[in-house]
């Protein structure tokens, strides 16, 4: 008759699948900074940055909702600082990190946050502080640092290599430390071109962009006014034919100076008078003042202004930014500026209007 094991005993052939099956830890996420950006992408482009069900997201991002890639993905975008949320939760949201990223005004701003994003998970930072940067020693050296000095697991050594070097070359990060790649002061211009024409012969004209650099209405989510500048009006100036540029909000202290420069030598002047910010309402009053072309637009939910709207054009937008609220919008925006530009002689000008007599 067969021995039995006593039952405070395991066989060892049990024993060891039991071992073999013990979870791993990884202090890292499992899918790089770049694939797992686009979960925060796709809630922007088509959510219009609002909290959105995985099932739609995975839709979205053609992945199968119940798969473990589905799951690693929004793991990753969580990981990473950029949503709140995973596979397994009823909603997945942008954080105000991950909406700084995705709505950053500037490309600089936009490479300094993907950084923070890499750095924030502390074995990657760890590593490139130890290596001074991201090239790493053959392998065997590796592992012994790796477990030694880090205390990671033998058997995802080989994964986080991987991971890491990928992450580098996307972030073109070759050498240096930490706290050299999160504060790079170099200073930004004054001004940034946000989107060229190279449409038509008027390429080389001018407009510059007026409108609020932040939110301080409680009904605008963060980004909204990065959205709209990046979706609906760089699009529709560069249609109409213009190399469109803003003021940059983090660059010179003489930036006051700079817009009333570009208020004054823009060939047309694009103001978004959305929630009636006070300065744009001045720069506003400085470019009418010249009597020089300016393009006013507004979100619909925008009340008018009297002395504005009762003499001038005002092209609206709906303010949800929906993706078919986008498409719609765009040709009307469009058909503004280049009227705006074309009917730049008119006698219908506001001072014009004002000082007949």
């Amino acid at each position: 008759m067969e021995k039995q094991p006593k039952k405070d005993q395991e066989p060892k052939v049990a024993a060891k699948a039991r071992t073999k099956r013990q979870k791993v830890d990884r202090p890292f996420p499992r899918v790089s900074l770049q694939e797992s950006l686009i979960i925060g992408q796709k809630i922007k482009e088509l959510n219009g940055g609002n909290p959105w069900t995985p099932q739609e997201i995975a839709k979205a991002v053609n992945i199968g909702f119940a798969t473990n890639k589905f799951y690693y993905y929004t793991a990753a975008s969580r990981d990473f600082g950029i949503t709140e949320g995973s596979s397994k939760t009823d909603k997945i949201s942008l954080t105000d990190f991950g909406r700084s990223l995705l709505y950053a005004p500037d490309p600089t701003t936009e490479q300094k946050k993907k950084n923070e994003a890499f750095l924030s998970i502390p074995i990657f930072k760890k590593v490139l502080d130890h290596y001074k940067g991201s090239t790493l020693p053959e392998m065997k050296y590796l592992r012994n640092t790796l477990e030694n000095e880090f205390g990671l697991h033998p058997e995802v050594h080989e994964e986080f290599a991987g991971l890491f070097k990928e992450n580098c070359k996307f972030l073109d990060i070759k050498s240096g430390n930490t706290s050299e790649i999160i504060n790079d002061d170099s200073e930004s211009p004054a001004t940034i071109i946000v989107g060229e024409s190279g449409k038509s012969s008027r390429k080389g004209l001018k407009a510059f962009v007026i409108m609020p650099f932040s939110e301080r209405n409680d009904n605008r989510s963060k980004g909204f006014f990065n959205e709209v500048l990046t979706s609906l009006i760089i699009p529709a100036g560069i249609e109409a034919g213009f190399n469109v540029e803003t003021a940059n909000k983090q660059g010179t202290e003489i930036i006051q100076s700079t817009i009333i420069n570009e208020l004054i030598d823009a060939d047309m002047v694009i103001a978004d008078l959305t929630d009636h910010n006070p300065n744009v309402l001045f720069e506003l009053g400085v470019r009418m003042a010249l009597d020089k072309p300016v393009a006013i637009i507004k979100s619909q939910d925008t009340g008018r202004v009297f002395d504005v709207d009762n003499m001038l054009r005002v092209q609206e937008y709906n303010q949800n930014l929906w993706k078919s609220t986008v498409e719609s919008d765009l040709p009307k925006l469009t058909e503004h500026f280049k009227a705006t530009w074309e009917n730049r002689k008119s006698d219908q000008t506001y001072l014009k209007i004002l000082r007949k007599k």
